[in-house]
């Protein structure tokens, strides 16, 4: 048993020497995500007055080194029909604190001009941002106690960094972790 013990801690010990636990969100999920959202038509304006926006085919896009959101807009009012298709950079940031993921989109303000005048603006943080948020990587306990044969051992947990990582199809957020 002792021998066991003594196998389990020194395994144990090697295992959580330092090292780094994460979190993948892939770029599928975030897209099954949108695809339930769906489509949107929003009017806005005063009622007899109203311009009709669409955001239509919401999808994000993982590559390395970036993360983009991807929509095509359209604007109607009267006989103005404007159609942008959008390309918008995803910031990624994480909070030890309180363990989240947030993907928020950069510049989320899509404007409608023509001729240098603008007809109208629509901020895309209002339909995307509260769902494109994740638990993120910090585990529950910050520290491990067990017993060997020379008592009771307590060994924790100090956080060296956190990093974000855009991979191909997939946005990583690790954080590298030092026992004590």
């Amino acid at each position: 048993m002792n021998k066991f013990l003594i196998t389990y801690s020194i395994f144990f010990l090697s295992v959580i020497a330092a090292g780094e636990i994460s979190v993948s969100i892939s770029e599928n999920l975030v897209n099954e995500y949108l695809q339930i959202i769906g489509n949107h038509e929003i009017p806005k304006g005063k009622k007899g007055n109203q311009a009709l926006w669409s955001i239509k085919n919401p999808y994000v896009k993982f590559e390395h080194g970036s993360a983009e959101f991807h929509s095509t807009i359209t604007f109607k009012k009267e006989k103005i029909n404007i159609k942008k298709n959008i390309k918008k950079n995803i910031f990624v940031e994480y909070s030890y604190d309180d363990n989240q993921i947030r993907m928020v989109i950069e510049d989320p303000v899509v404007k409608m001009e023509r001729s240098g005048e603008t007809y109208g603006k629509i901020d895309l943080s209002t339909f995307y941002q509260q769902g494109l948020q994740f638990q993120g990587p910090k585990p529950k306990n910050q520290s491990v106690k067990f017993n060997t044969n020379k008592g009771k051992i307590k060994v924790n947990m100090n956080l060296k960094k956190s990093i974000i990582y855009f991979e191909k199809g997939v946005v990583r957020v690790a954080i590298d972790l030092k026992y004590k």
